[in-house]
């Protein structure tokens, strides 16, 4: 409702602009794309209906929400990053305290911050989930730290609750995720004494104190951390068994797919495979799979044509670590027309569509900044 009431009034105040700027028409060619294979599929093969309903879903949350929240001023822009940043700091901090309370809850219709089984799940609804979010505002506080739109003390205290969440949630995927997006950030800024430190204190944690870490989080990550066996990483088995369904099925269903919501009726397991890609390529063909992967190209492409900008490497790097690590977490999970999924995404991108100010990218440069710039771009600043 707020997303609806803050669009409704930029429209009425004059404020919309295309939110990816010249590459818009490429935006709304992907998500023409992602939508379009699953009609196709759903007017032979599935529910026209419940297509119409995924759809509206889709184009809520990739269309409406950017239009809501880029191509803002500079110091908008600023303040939805901390906005987004101290909302999840919020809840992991929030969730903490309920899960050190030893509050949870086992029942399905009763919102939990905590799971029956002691896994954090905020308000995300599961925990893998919460862990994908958590890490994904990690790289959001690194570029206002290095941006200096942050004080040090302040970026600490995120980076600290963040990394609390995410051990919390016991979350394999969320570990992953974390360690990934710490590798390409920092190894992107060639700074490689981070690097060093954060593997030293890590390795420290998960060795010296592995006592103290949630009982949830030593049987579901370090035993499987410990052994190199992932048949004990939580419910990895059961995902395989899914994906190796879903890749039999997708030769039947390339061109044409099962239509939308339609794969567990296919399913000889009830489910939905937790695959997104597998699972566009299944329900809307291939069609719907290029749509997906163009929207996730969409964003790095907006940070390159800004890369010579001030800041505009920090950005760009910041939106490709942001993009990976949802990338990567997208082959665990099923359809993400959730609100929540892309809006750091939309969050790391928003620096490069202002207008003057501090990051100040130029969308596409003139034909001759283009051969100046051959074969000249500058290392990344440490």
């Amino acid at each position: 409702m707020m997303f609806a009431g803050a669009f409704f009034l930029r429209v009425s105040t004059g404020r919309v602009a295309a939110p990816f700027a010249n590459l818009t028409w490429l935006w709304l060619l992907g998500l023409l794309m992602l939508s379009g294979g699953l009609f196709i599929g759903s007017v032979f093969k599935g529910d026209v209906v419940r297509c119409l309903v995924l759809t509206a879903q889709y184009c809520f949350a990739y269309l409406l929400v950017p239009l809501v929240l880029l191509r803002r001023p500079e110091e908008e822009v600023i303040r939805l990053i901390k906005c987004g940043i101290l909302g999840m700091v919020a809840m992991c901090l929030l969730g903490a305290i309920v899960y050190w309370a030893g509050h949870y809850s086992t029942e399905r219709v009763q919102m939990a911050l905590v799971t029956g089984n002691r896994r954090l799940q905020g308000f995300a609804g599961n925990p893998n989930g919460m862990a994908v979010l958590t890490v994904m505002a990690m790289p959001l506080v690194w570029l206002l730290l290095l941006s200096k739109q942050m004080r040090p003390w302040v970026a600490l205290l995120c980076m600290t609750l963040l990394i609390t969440g995410v051990i919390l949630t016991s979350s394999n995927t969320g570990l992953y995720s974390m360690i990934a997006a710490a590798l390409i950030f920092f190894g992107g800024r060639r700074n490689f004494k981070t690097l060093i430190i954060i593997a030293l204190l890590g390795s420290a944690a998960l060795t010296l104190g592995q006592n103290y870490l949630p009982a949830t989080f030593q049987t579901r990550v370090l035993s499987a951390v410990n052994s190199g066996d992932l048949s004990s990483a939580g419910t990895f088995e059961g995902r395989q068994e899914l994906n190796k369904e879903a890749l039999e099925m997708a030769d039947e269903n390339l061109l044409i797919g099962l239509g939308a919501d339609q794969y567990r009726h296919a399913s000889r397991h009830g489910l939905p495979v937790h695959n997104l890609y597998l699972l566009l390529l299944n329900e809307g063909g291939g069609l719907s799979l290029l749509g997906y992967l163009v929207l996730l190209a969409v964003p790095v492409l907006t940070g390159i044509a800004g890369y010579r900008t001030r800041y505009g490497k920090l950005v760009l790097l910041t939106i490709f670590t942001t993009v990976v690590t949802f990338a990567n977490a997208l082959m665990a999970m099923p359809h993400t027309y959730g609100r929540c999924w892309f809006l750091f995404v939309f969050l790391a991108v928003s620096p490069a569509l202002v207008g003057q100010g501090v990051i100040n990218p130029r969308f596409f440069p003139s034909t001759t900044q283009r051969r100046g710039m051959r074969n000249t771009l500058p290392p990344l600043e440490s």
